[in-house]
C-alpha cells in the first residue's frame, strides 16, 4: 500500500511536531538534552543564543574549543554586563532602592575588563571614555546605559563569528567518526 502525504495533512503535521520535541542526544558539544527546536532556536541568530543559557554555554565550549580569547573574553563581559543590568531591573521591580555604590563598583570592574579587551574594536576610545563620564555622574540610568552599551558592542562583536558556531552546532558528534 503507498502512502502519499499532501503538505498539511495531518500526517506531515504530526510527523513535523514529533521530529520538533525529538530531543537531541550527545553531540560532544553539551547539546544533549535539547529538542531540535532548542537547538534551532538558540542558533538561530546572537541575540538567541545569548540571551538563552543553554545557549551561551554552547557558544563558550565552542569558542573554547577553537581557543578563541578575545571572543571568550568578550563573552565573559557580556555575561557581567547582562547579570548587573538584569539585577538591576530585579531590584527597580521589587521598590527596592539598591545602592549606588554596588553598582559604581560593578561599573569600575567591567570598565577595567573592557579597557583591557584589545580584540574588540567596537570597544573604542568613546566607549571608554563614556565610562568616565557615566561615573562622575552618580546618576543610576547613565550608569545602566553604559552597561546597556557595553553589552551591545559585545553582542555586536560576538555577531561576526556566530556564523561558525551554527555551523558548529549543526554538525555530527565528533565522537561518533
Amino acid at each position: 500500500m503507498n502512502l502519499v502525504m499532501k503538505v498539511g495533512t495531518p500526517v506531515e503535521k504530526n510527523m513535523q511536531t514529533s521530529l520538533s520535541k525529538r530531543t537531541i542526544g550527545c553531540i560532544g558539544k553539551c547539546t544533549s538534552g535539547l529538542s531540535v527546536d532548542e537547538l534551532d532556536q538558540i542558533t538561530d541568530n546572537i541575540n538567541k543564543t545569548l540571551n538563552h543559557p543553554r545557549g551561551r554555554e554552547i557558544f563558550k565550549k565552542f569558542l573554547e574549543q577553537y581557543d578563541l580569547r578575545d571572543n571568550l573574553e568578550c563573552l565573559a563581559l557580556f555575561e557581567i554586563c547582562f547579570e548587573i543590568i538584569e539585577r538591576e531591573q530585579k531590584f527597580l521591580q521589587s521598590k527596592k532602592e539598591p545602592l549606588l555604590e554596588s553598582l559604581i563598583e560593578n561599573v569600575k570592574q567591567v570598565q577595567e575588563m573592557a579597557t583591557d579587551l584589545d580584540g574588540v574594536s567596537q570597544i573604542d576610545r568613546a566607549l571608554l571614555e563614556r565610562f568616565n563620564e557615566a561615573l562622575n555622574s552618580n546618576s543610576r540610568n547613565s550608569l545602566l546605559s553604559i552597561l546597556e552599551d557595553t553589552r551591545n558592542c559585545c553582542r555586536d562583536h560576538l555577531r561576526s563569528i556566530h556564523e561558525k558556531f551554527k555551523q558548529y552546532a549543526s554538525e555530527p558528534c565528533p565522537m561518533s567518526r
